[in-house]
């Protein structure tokens, strides 16, 4: 049974993307999520850190972005790596 990796990123306004592109290897996978990681955190710099309005235009507080590797092995999933607290 073949394997690849997947990026899952969560940006700081706690919304949650699952990258649909593949890798045949973790590494690159995690390279891919630390170049991801450094574009949104050079994109907050830009602009006020602070709250979000949910789509119910409720205030949602600023969460810290992170992504995870997943590895995906058929149908079964486990979580190979992840940046929170890196």
């Amino acid at each position: 049974m073949e394997k690849h990796y997947r990026v899952v990123f969560v940006y700081p306004d706690g919304h949650i993307e699952e990258i649909q592109d593949q890798f045949a290897k973790g590494a690159d996978a995690l390279e891919y999520g630390n170049s991801l990681l450094a574009q949104v955190n050079s994109t907050e710099d830009v602009f006020q850190k602070g709250n979000y309005e949910d789509e119910f235009g409720e205030q949602k507080e600023r969460i810290e972005p992170y992504f995870m590797v997943v590895e995906v092995k058929g149908k079964k999933l486990r979580l190979a790596y992840t940046s929170k607290g890196h």
